[in-house]
């Protein structure tokens, strides 16, 4: 198994994997796949050409099975630190076939061993519920009390 950051030739296959990761949440679009895609590529490109998003995945005999996006968010600068990044963890999705193998959660200790790397302060997720289990095992925690607005 290989597990890598994302290039430009595989966003048609992303964008496709995001399709089927909402299609088994709900069947309801009021798009065509067609629309979806191309407009989730576009999307993808520009995430990758700005570095505001990378996209580790895991691939098996050159097949991309799971996927993780990071949002790369930049932190307002400090005195004592000008830089500082925090990551949000979204669209986590391992092909059906392939889950409870251990392949999510190899996936997302390359996504820490990344964020480590390139010192990110503090990855966040919302997870589903019937994922908080699994995010508390891989040492996420819900102790930080986030305020949220839904407009």
């Amino acid at each position: 198994m290989v597990f890598r950051l994302a290039t430009e030739s595989d966003l048609e296959t992303l964008a496709e994997m995001r399709w089927q990761h909402e299609y088994e949440e709900t069947n309801n679009f009021n798009i065509t796949k067609d629309e979806f895609i191309s407009h989730c590529k576009v999307f993808l490109k520009e995430g990758l050409e700005s570095n505001t998003w990378v996209y580790w995945i895991a691939e098996e005999e050159g097949s991309i099975i799971a996927n993780i996006y990071v949002n790369r968010i930049r932190k307002v600068p400090k005195p004592q630190k000008l830089f500082a990044e925090i990551g949000y963890i979204t669209n986590v999705h391992t092909k059906e076939e392939y889950r409870n193998k251990g392949t999510g959660t190899e996936l997302l200790n390359k996504v820490k061993h990344w964020a480590v790397e390139n010192e990110i302060e503090l990855l966040f997720l919302w997870p589903s519920k019937k994922s908080v289990n699994y995010y508390e095992r891989q040492g996420f925690s819900m102790k930080n009390e986030i305020l949220e607005l839904e407009l």
